[in-house]
């Protein structure tokens, strides 16, 4: 478990989410323990740094190969299906710690599964390709004209190209541009901005801040906006019948929503808090149902989690065990079914999971697009007259450790789409 050691470490000294001291403390503890061959306290160290930070792949290897030194088949075979799910990359065949579980009419299950998982399926086709440039787009609306709105991440900006591939900067922004939406009431585009280091011109100081902005999708007037100064990535946003708004910030595990007017200002709403920092790690898409009684929300870490909006209850949105919601940043509704891209998964893949009646429950998913030539990193989507279309290779990876972006490495945005019924 050389390997396995050695990326925990970068894991622990990386992570900021909870205490360096408490899971460093434990990191050391199952080291030695490991080392020593103390499985049983190797495993004890283990289990608490998964209940800590759950659903990181490399602690679950870990774990998996913990609970097999220790002979417990059964939940070594279950922790590697659940890092499979996560990452179908690891080589774990060649582990010897999971030798005495090889035998176990599981491990070839496992097998099975990992060629699954790698086996690339398309199932959606190419609606658009977008020679972008240094713009970095994340997000994107299509138009009802064909036109299509590009949000930049790099020039903080808003662009519209037309069907022939014609650009012009619609309205220039103060920071990134993450998500965006439409609103269907009134036909103006709402557009998520935030402080992040690989936009142009970033300034530290800047950090945690974000501006939302209702901006005039045809002439790129900004009509309104709404500004946090501090401890805030609001990275996407939903917009209700009544015009309301519903925020996500990735920064700090809170949810917003928001009452909106159509005054020519920028300034605080009147704003309703959800604080959800028990339990919750880093949020990201957001989707209400039809009724919009239910929204849905991912959390990078823990998966999706369903709100009341009458009585703000929140619960966990329950999977079959062959399925994990780890790693989705665009999440979206469609007639009892939610849409998720995940790029916190290897490989990457979208898909479509559909609900039971209780809309609590998925009862199995279907595959829109897995490990596809096409997937550089797909972020976000839009749902529109019956098809799903999304961005599916956003050049987050061409940026160098200085944040500079490579446009050597740098390709042509492609936006995938598939019809939904």
């Amino acid at each position: 478990m050389n390997k396995s050691y050695l990326t925990l470490l970068f894991f622990f000294i990386s992570t900021s989410v909870f205490s360096q001291k408490t899971l460093n403390e434990y990191f050391q503890e199952g080291r030695a323990a490991y080392e020593a061959k103390d499985y049983k306290l190797y495993l004890e160290a283990m289990e608490t740094i998964d209940e800590i930070r759950p659903n990181n792949p490399m602690v679950v290897y870990n774990l998996a190969g913990a609970y097999a030194l220790n002979g417990r088949k059964i939940r070594s075979i279950q922790k590697l299906n659940q890092l499979l799910l996560m990452d179908a990359t690891y080589d774990f065949q060649q582990n010897e710690d999971f030798d005495n579980i090889r035998r176990n009419k599981g491990y070839e299950e496992l097998i099975a599964l990992q060629a699954k998982l790698n086996r690339v399926e398309e199932h959606d086709e190419v609606f658009r390709i977008i020679d972008a440039g240094e713009i970095h787009p994340e997000s994107f609306v299509v138009m009802d004209n064909g036109d299509i709105l590009l949000g930049s991440i790099r020039e903080k900006k808003i662009i519209r190209v037309d069907p022939d591939g014609n650009k012009i900067d619609l309205v220039k922004t103060e920071y990134a541009v993450l998500g965006m939406h439409i609103d269907s009431a009134n036909g103006l585009l709402w557009a998520a901005t935030a402080a992040l280091p690989e936009m142009l011109d970033y300034n530290p100081a800047d950090k945690g801040k974000s501006l939302i902005m209702q901006i005039d999708p045809t002439s790129g007037e900004v009509i309104q906006g709404l500004e946090y100064d501090e401890g805030t990535t609001i990275g996407d946003l939903a917009i209700d019948k009544e015009s309301r708004i519903w925020l996500s910030n990735s920064l700090e595990p809170t949810l917003g929503r928001d009452n909106t007017d159509t005054t020519d200002f920028t300034g605080a709403f009147i704003r309703k808090q959800f604080d959800l920092s028990n339990g919750f790690f880093n949020l990201q898409g957001l989707a209400l149902n039809e009724d919009e009684k239910y929204l849905y929300l991912a959390d990078y870490i823990t998966g999706i989690h369903r709100i009341d909006t009458e009585t703000d209850d929140v619960v966990k949105v329950f999977v079959p065990e062959e399925i994990l919601l780890k790693g989705i940043d665009g999440l979206y509704y469609y007639e009892n079914s939610l849409i998720a891209i995940h790029n916190g998964v290897k490989p990457y893949r979208v898909m479509q999971y559909f609900l039971d009646e209780t809309g609590q429950y998925i009862l199995f998913g279907r595959v829109i697009n897995q490990g596809g030539p096409s997937l550089g990193e797909p972020t976000l989507g839009q749902v529109k007259d019956g098809y799903f279309y999304y961005l599916a290779n956003s050049p987050w990876i061409a940026y160098n450790e200085d944040r500079e972006l490579d446009l050597s490495k740098v390709k042509p945005i492609e936006i995938r789409r598939i019809k939904l019924n």
